[in-house]
């Protein structure tokens, strides 16, 4: 029996002193972390950019605001490929690289030009990445937009490049694109890819008196067929939200005679386009949506309001389809709506996708506004000449 108790012990003994750990493990300051991606295209060669940023600074912050900028790394380099890009770019890295943070790529003009699938299918086989990145475009210095640091002095992590939900969700003008979605529509028959476009404002907002600058999107780029690219200004594009499903809400000004009487707020806006019956190719549009006032500066009737709000979201989809069809651009997707509709003419009309859609129009666009409320207290009706 002893003896017995004796082997148990040294087995256990041997056991105990063979669970060392795991040795292959990386800690933290073992490992850099790309968090941004940028790619460029010039004189035929691909051009990377990586945002590296300091997590330990990032992990200090939790506990109340930084009182000292984040660290920011900008990684560049070229090669005749993406990935002999980026792998010069590991030279420099020091350490080994892991690609699981990365939480958005940013395409210049060019890049747009010889097609996102020429940059991205390198990183997408790579087991660190995902599908779940944002995707914007840029006319700016990709450096200087991966250098651009949020309020507060947090984190890049909660810019709008990293993290846009927040402030779409509360100014839902130009929608944002994951590239999971951004890839599945780009392989839909007939389907515009509307790409946000990132700039640097640095007259809108002061620290201590001295310019800060900060992200905005100013406009889309337009990624059609054969990666036609065509830029679109942020008021250019403004009819395309009352299109948008995933509007939460967006604001409008509405005019009576030249005037400004309200301010108010389109929530959901929910459209329905349909192809009309007939030779013609036609696509009547039916929009419903909720109308909420946040201001108001003349005390109107609510049907004057609901007629005006009517008219002026039917005017600015008429206007932004006209700015995308002088331009050879199907902003509101009509040739794939067309698709969807109805499939043996849109196979006659593309040569099954070959061509682009040619002499569609639009034709009747209807708008249903909801008054839902005005505010906390109703105001008192009054005639008034305008």
């Amino acid at each position: 029996m002893m003896m017995k108790r004796v082997g148990r012990i040294m087995i256990g003994v041997l056991i105990l002193t063979s669970l060392t750990g795991c040795w292959d493990m990386k800690t933290i300051q073992d490992t850099n972390y790309f968090t941004a991606i940028g790619f460029d295209f010039q004189k035929g060669r691909y051009i990377v950019y990586a945002q590296m940023l300091d997590f330990s600074s990032v992990a200090k912050q939790e506990g109340g605001k930084a009182g000292q900028p984040p660290q920011i790394w900008v990684g560049r380099e070229d090669g005749a490929t993406v990935n002999e890009a980026f792998n010069r770019l590991y030279k420099t890295t020091q350490q080994r690289v892991f690609w699981g943070h990365v939480s958005a790529y940013l395409f210049s003009k060019e890049a747009l030009k010889q097609g996102i699938s020429k940059f991205m299918d390198g990183s997408v086989r790579y087991s660190e990445t995902r599908f779940t990145q944002w995707i914007y475009s840029t006319d700016e210095s990709i450096e200087a937009i991966f250098s651009v640091v949020p309020f507060f002095n947090v984190s890049p992590m909660a810019s709008i490049l990293m993290n846009p939900i927040e402030n779409y969700r509360q100014l839902s003008f130009i929608r944002p694109y994951r590239l999971y979605r951004a890839a599945a529509l780009l392989r839909e028959p007939g389907y515009t890819l509307m790409i946000p476009n990132l700039s640097i404002r640095e007259d809108a907002w002061k620290k201590n008196q001295k310019p800060d600058p900060k992200l905005e999107v100013s406009g889309v780029y337009a990624l059609g067929k054969n990666n036609v690219v065509e830029w679109f200004t942020d008021n250019q594009f403004k009819g395309d939200r009352w299109m948008e499903k995933s509007t939460a809400r967006s604001p409008l000004v509405v005019y009576i005679k030249g005037k400004p009487v309200q301010t108010v707020s389109i929530h959901k806006p929910n459209p329905r386009i349909t192809l009309r019956k007939g030779d013609n190719l036609i696509f009547d549009v039916h929009m419903r949506c909720k109308s909420i006032t946040i201001e108001s500066q003349v005390t109107v009737d609510d049907e004057s309001v609901r007629k005006q709000i009517e008219k002026q979201i039917a005017e600015e989809i008429e206007e932004t389809f006209e700015h995308g069809k002088d331009r050879g651009v199907d902003i509101y997707q009509l040739e794939h709506v067309l698709y969807k509709q109805n499939f043996q003419l849109w196979a006659k009309l593309t040569s099954n996708g070959e061509q682009p859609l040619e002499g569609y129009q639009l034709g009747d666009v209807r708008v249903d506004v909801q008054l839902t409320h005005t505010g906390m207290l109703r105001e008192r009706v009054e005639d008034q000449q305008y």
